[in-house]
């Protein structure tokens, strides 16, 4: 299951799709390949750093921050680890993959990310558009200085929980 840009953008001539089984990154245009290339199971957010270093923007249509995806690249480079889970690759033998945890509590954020954000009404919906390295760097920040900040607040989350402990041990 899509969103309605990425289901527009995949069917196009010329689109570039990410290396990732479950949560693949595709572009279109002159920088879709050296945005998109370095995605790998392993390194899910490659796109978004890619993204962050050429000056480029993140556009919130009409969802909230608990939909950010560069959210999860902000706890990578807080410090956290992500989550792995398991795939089947393009060759359909199963492959170890990066992926983010839960996000409902991204919405705390929105104190660090509101002064960067520059909002357009279009219709009827809300477009929240954040420079890309500087609401990645804020929320780093925000994170370090405050790891239960994006905790879902459910008790019972182990995602959140995990998370907020610096994600899965990798030794």
């Amino acid at each position: 299951m899509v969103g309605a840009v990425p289901a527009a953008v995949l069917p196009m001539p010329g689109h570039i799709r990410g290396n990732h089984p479950t949560n693949s990154f595709t572009a279109i245009g002159p920088q879709a390949g050296r945005l998109i290339s370095g995605q790998k199971p392993l390194d899910v957010y490659a796109p978004l750093r890619a993204l962050a270093e050429a000056g480029g923007f993140i556009t919130l249509m009409g969802i909230g921050l608990d939909k950010m995806t560069l959210i999860h690249l902000a706890e990578q480079q807080a410090g956290r680890n992500s989550f792995r889970r398991w795939a089947n690759g393009t060759d359909g033998q199963p492959v170890e993959t990066e992926e983010g945890g839960c996000s409902d509590g991204f919405t705390r954020l929105e104190p660090a990310l509101a002064p960067l954000q520059t909002t357009v009404q279009v219709g009827t919906s809300l477009w929240r558009v954040f420079p890309a390295k500087a609401a990645l760097e804020a929320a780093v920040q925000a994170i370090q200085r405050d790891a239960m900040i994006t905790h879902c607040g459910d008790p019972s989350c182990l995602e959140c929980r995990d998370a907020v402990l610096g994600g899965p041990r990798m030794d």
